[in-house]
């Protein structure tokens, strides 16, 4: 689907051209990126475990976990997310998604102090569990809210750079268990493992000043409550902003048209086209995202190194942290560039780059297990950090944003309670699956991936719509509605900018607002006309 001609950026709002000259933007972009800290909670599972591999006092501590075991420890940790992600969407519709996040956290708060001050390997599972537990509240709340807060022309960045702050977290475990190496006794884990408490302070903090989402109060009838916060982190207060009229008008017309669906249980996904579409997305994202090969990678990057001939410690460590920012550097550029490139392109672009680099992979594993020779093990190194690499412009920033935004109001937090749930099931799967298939497959396995990989390539060229150039309440309706349906959206907003009065403003970047405005109606009502 092509773009619109016509934007939200066309219409004059009170703030600077640039984010950071703005007191709103700056507050707003605060925010989001605040409470996207609660991805730090994934750093107990795929990086802290990789780390905790190569430290001595953990393994001894956990009685030298292989194999089954091995999997049943990283599945502990997802397992209770299957569940707590349909509480999540209940208490998010009820609560708010604001006090959903702030319980979440302090689930997870509780279960970090657990986890790292275990006294027995059951008492750091059950802390792993219940960490999995409060991640399915806040990975259903989190997404939601950072979507429905975010200003419309920084939201596409922000809500892609979610996952990769997960990066940041990454890399400080990793040196921390490089750290750990030189520690002795018990505190060489314990140290990288109680960190896990800073990305849950954060976002405590964080939601102390963090506004509700304005969908929500809007959808409980706090109208004017949702216009101050529209106001205030969207153009600096003024309440007559043309944005902020239009965005409300947006939000309201879309809730209307909802509620004349009657679109509220999760039966719903199955009774028309449109959600039949969203569901086949958001499941294929959702598994899709540990199950294109980084699942092997990202959670078994020791017994990986240690197949093609990388056995020290040292060595090991040190690959995690370079990983780590070599991710942290692909996926933020990524997803700081999103409305530039696109999703649908940045997506075909990474599944391919992954193929061939998986492979690769395959290829040299296979020559070194059949040769020994230590250039081909070595081989595999730069294959690893060019798949990841791919992996890293699409599949880390753009499967919540792009699941978030493709849902309507009344079906996010189901549709993110199933995408947490069902990718949860995947990756648990996953895990017990993963280390028994390398144990006895060794590099035959990867020819699984390359495999689904060719299945999510056709995939996704058919059912990827493009989202770029829309406002969430224009991304939500494309899966169901035709291009004159989204531009009559477009329309109700420059209705209710019309009731009021426009202005010049003095941070405005718009020179002319009210020629502006006109020229926009002018275009919508003639493209509306065409199709």
């Amino acid at each position: 689907m092509s773009s619109p001609p016509y934007a939200f950026n066309s219409i004059p709002n009170n703030t600077a051209a640039t984010w950071y000259k703005d007191a709103s933007l700056r507050a707003n972009i605060a925010h989001c990126l605040g409470i996207s800290c609660v991805i730090y909670y994934l750093v107990n599972d795929a990086s802290l475990l990789n780390g905790l591999q190569a430290i001595g006092a953990w393994a001894k501590f956990a009685n030298h976990p292989v194999g089954n075991v091995l999997g049943l420890y990283a599945a502990s940790f997802y397992l209770p997310t299957i569940f707590t992600a349909y509480i999540g969407d209940i208490l998010a519709q009820r609560l708010g998604r604001r006090k959903t996040i702030i319980i979440g956290s302090l689930v997870v708060l509780a279960g970090s102090f657990l986890n790292a001050l275990a006294s027995n390997v059951a008492m750091w599972v059950a802390g792993r569990a219940i960490i999995g537990a409060g991640g399915g509240l806040i990975k259903v709340a989190t997404p939601a809210l950072l979507q429905e807060i975010a200003h419309p022309r920084v939201r596409p960045m922000l809500a892609s750079c979610y996952y990769t702050l997960f990066y940041l977290g990454s890399l400080l475990s990793a040196l921390l268990c490089f750290a750990g190496l030189y520690i002795n006794g018990n505190w060489s884990w314990r140290l990288p493992s109680i960190l896990q408490i800073l990305g849950p302070i954060i976002v405590l903090f964080t939601l102390i000043s963090c506004p509700e989402s304005p969908r929500w109060l809007v959808s409980k009838g706090r109208r004017d409550e949702a216009l101050r916060i529209l106001a205030r982190y969207h153009a600096n207060g003024y309440e007559d902003d043309p944005l902020v009229s239009w965005e409300l008008g947006e939000i309201e017309s879309a809730l209307n048209q909802e509620k004349e669906r009657h679109q509220v249980s999760y039966l719903d996904f199955f009774r028309t086209k449109g959600n039949r579409n969203r569901l086949l997305v958001l499941v294929s994202l959702s598994v899709g995202s540990n199950w294109v090969g980084n699942g092997v990678i990202s959670y078994y990057l020791t017994p990986v190194l240690r197949s093609v001939g990388i056995t020290s410690s040292v060595q090991i460590t040190l690959l995690t942290s370079g990983l780590a920012i070599w991710n942290l550097i692909l996926s933020t550029t990524a997803a700081l560039n999103v409305e530039r490139f696109g999703r649908r392109p940045l997506f075909l672009i990474s599944i391919i780059g992954m193929l061939f680099s998986y492979c690769f992979v395959m290829g040299f594993s296979a020559g070194f297990a059949t040769t020994h020779k230590k250039s081909l093990g070595s081989a595999v190194i730069p294959m690893l950090f060019l798949y990841y690499g791919f992996y890293d412009i699409a599949w880390t920033p753009l499967p919540v944003a792009y699941t978030a935004e493709i849902l309507p109001f009344n079906m996010r937090t189901k549709g993110l309670a199933l995408f947490t749930s069902t990718g949860t099931m995947a990756n648990a799967f996953n895990q017990f699956v993963n280390p028994v298939a390398l144990q006895h497959l060794a590099w035959r396995y990867y020819a699984v991936y390359i495999a689904i990989l060719i299945g999510y390539l056709i995939f996704a060229y058919f059912m990827y719509p493009e989202t770029k150039n829309h406002t969430i309440e224009e991304v939500s309706v494309i899966f169901d509605k035709n291009q004159g349906d989204i531009q009559r959206l477009g329309l109700k907003g420059v209705q209710a900018v019309e009731k009021g009065t426009v202005e010049t403003y003095e941070h405005s970047h718009f020179p002319a607002e009210e020629y502006q405005l006109n020229k926009l109606k002018a275009v919508i009502s003639h493209d509306e006309m065409k199709v």
